[in-house]
């Protein structure tokens, strides 16, 4: 193995084990961030430490946006991301993200009901003052 080899080896494992531990931080964070914006669309399910414990960690973040439900569970230390997309509360298809596309999703969702609810405001301004 060459030194430069060895050397992409160190950073790559030294990157992934910076980002595991900072992994139960952003996912709290994230949490936070969501709940405290978009009540109505987000929930939180978190987790006790323990059987005792009076700390808790969030295990799962579920955002509804009507066309979609997407999930970030965190379990064992493990992210899982997913997306099911259905009707009348029928999944009719789910599949499993990276946590970039999942992130990704979950912004151009929220871009897609921001734009709705922009416009359906502007329609009742409209009729209101006409």
């Amino acid at each position: 193995m060459s030194d430069d080899a060895i050397n992409n080896f160190d950073l790559h494992a030294a990157f992934m084990r910076r980002a595991a531990a900072d992994q139960p931080a952003f996912i709290e964070a994230l949490a936070i961030r969501l709940e405290q914006a978009l009540p109505g669309l987000v929930h939180v399910e978190r987790k006790k430490d323990g059987l005792f414990s009076k700390t808790a960690h969030v295990h799962t973040i579920s955002i509804d946006t009507g066309a979609a439900r997407y999930v970030l569970e965190q379990e064992h230390g493990t992210l899982t991301a997913t997306c099911a997309h259905g009707t009348g509360g029928v999944i009719l298809k789910r599949e499993t993200l990276t946590i970039a596309q999942f992130l990704t999703a979950v912004n151009e969702a929220l871009g897609r009901l921001s734009a709705d609810a922009e416009g359906a405001h502007q329609v009742l301004h409209d009729f209101l003052m006409s």
